[in-house]
């Protein structure tokens, strides 16, 4: 007596060769494999995109983070007479080629030619540009 064939016969289900996701015979549906070359290359773009936007995020933050420091470089080299206070905005002002840091806004006087910009220091003692001219 011949014993069935294990592909398509189990103790459990019997003759289930039409439950498989392959083909079973000569006679079955022509099986065809993905294009694994058209996923590669899908999937290939998709990560080089992600790649590239993650790149971009970094250049801008490290952009972020020169200008950052260039501006808490300037205002902390610049004149100041007074104790700054955190979260409080400052305005920086250029007078004979010197940067001075005042409580005056450039609205309030008549020295608006000079005005650099107004700045903020927040907590780490870092000098966040808050206006810009």
């Amino acid at each position: 007596m011949k014993k069935p064939d294990l592909v398509v016969c189990n103790e459990e289900q019997g003759y289930n060769a039409n439950l498989k996701p392959y083909p079973t015979s000569i006679s079955s549906p022509k099986f065809e494999l993905p294009n694994i070359g058209l996923i590669r290359q899908e999937s290939s773009k998709k990560m080089i995109d992600v790649f590239e936007r993650e790149r971009q995020e970094i250049i801008d933050r490290i952009q972020k983070l020169h200008t950052e420091y260039n501006d808490s470089i300037k205002v902390w080299e610049s004149k100041i007479s007074f104790e700054p206070i955190i979260g409080k905005e400052y305005h920086l002002y250029n007078f004979n080629n010197q940067n001075t840091l005042s409580l005056i806004a450039p609205n309030e006087w008549n020295r608006s030619e000079s005005y650099i910009g107004t700045f903020m220091l927040n907590s780490d003692k870092k000098w966040i540009r808050v206006v810009t001219t």
